[in-house]
């Protein structure tokens, strides 16, 4: 039987009176953490603060109190990717003190004669129409946005619209040959009608 080595142990209320030797580990039994004494300061330094892989729980709150530096990927993979929503207070691309542009994923649509335009991915899509089209679009939140690139093919073609709001001008009826134009969503609730939309084509 191999031999079993074992950390002298102690709560926390235990280790905040306790100076260990310099160098010495000793096990928190409140944390479950080890503790690394320096012969000098009482309670030493809990060896904790590590950031789980997989803490059990999708929802556990997890804080990095300092600077983190991804250094991975290459450009064709990336280095750091959010499967969930993410929020973010500010966002600052920096490279060798020269300010870099935030690059936003774009979604290919497969034209269809009814295309869903869904909010829930990416916020960036383009489409080349084919026939004839009728929008709609799904996974609408409040503050959801999204801009689509429609190029026409050789032959006009006609657009049909939900209940979305159009600004700045009314909704198209139709598409030239061969144009392209761009069309931008806001979401002001989760409802069709709570999206307002403009539409730009090119001369």
């Amino acid at each position: 039987m191999p031999k079993q080595v074992r950390l002298r142990r102690g709560t926390t209320a235990q280790h905040s009176t306790f100076t260990g030797a310099d160098g010495e580990l000793t096990c928190d039994t409140t944390k479950k953490v080890v503790v690394l004494h320096d012969g000098v300061t009482p309670g030493g330094k809990a060896v904790d603060g590590f950031v789980q892989l997989d803490p059990g729980n999708a929802l556990a709150i997890q804080t990095i109190k300092s600077s983190v530096s991804i250094a991975g990927g290459d450009d064709n993979n990336l280095a750091f990717g959010v499967v969930k929503a993410a929020a973010f207070n500010e966002v600052t691309i920096n490279e060798t003190l020269a300010l870099k542009r935030l690059r936003m994923l774009q979604e290919a649509l497969v034209f269809a004669s009814n295309t869903v335009l869904n909010f829930g991915t990416h916020s960036s899509k383009r489409i080349t129409l084919t026939g004839d089209i009728a929008f709609s679009a799904v996974g609408a939140l409040f503050g959801s946005t999204m801009t689509v690139r429609i190029t026409c093919d050789a032959t006009l073609r006609n657009l049909n619209w939900p209940a979305w709001k159009f600004v700045g001008s009314a909704a198209p009826a139709s598409i030239a040959a061969n144009k392209t134009a761009l069309l931008q969503l806001w979401a002001f609730g989760v409802n069709e009608s709570d999206i307002v939309a403009r539409y730009l084509v090119e001369p």
